[in-house]
């Protein structure tokens, strides 16, 4: 369990460094969102992430703080080939 707590840690720690707060908290997940800004990221409690435009829209996946590094910086999408997997888990966690 420690190793998942870590992956959560440190994405959460990187998201309250750029304004992000916890929005909202179900089980082991936690979404994050910005005032102002329609992007929220809902992360695991492995450190895994995926970021939503405000209409729910998957923008970016990601596995660690150096992905959600480009995606919060570049905008670049990370990876859409685990999206059915990692949206299928979002929807189960709700």
């Amino acid at each position: 369990m420690p190793v998942l707590h870590k992956g959560i840690e440190a994405l959460a720690h990187a998201l309250l460094d750029q304004e992000f707060r916890a929005v909202d908290e179900f089980g082991s997940f936690v979404t994050f969102g910005r005032a102002g800004d329609p992007l929220k990221i809902h992360v695991g409690p492995d450190g895994s992430f995926a970021a939503f435009k405000g209409d729910d829209e998957l923008v970016a996946e990601g596995e660690n703080p150096d992905d959600l590094y480009r995606v919060l910086v570049s905008k670049t999408v990370i990876s859409r080939s685990r999206s059915v997997g990692h949206a299928r888990r979002r929807q189960m966690a709700r």
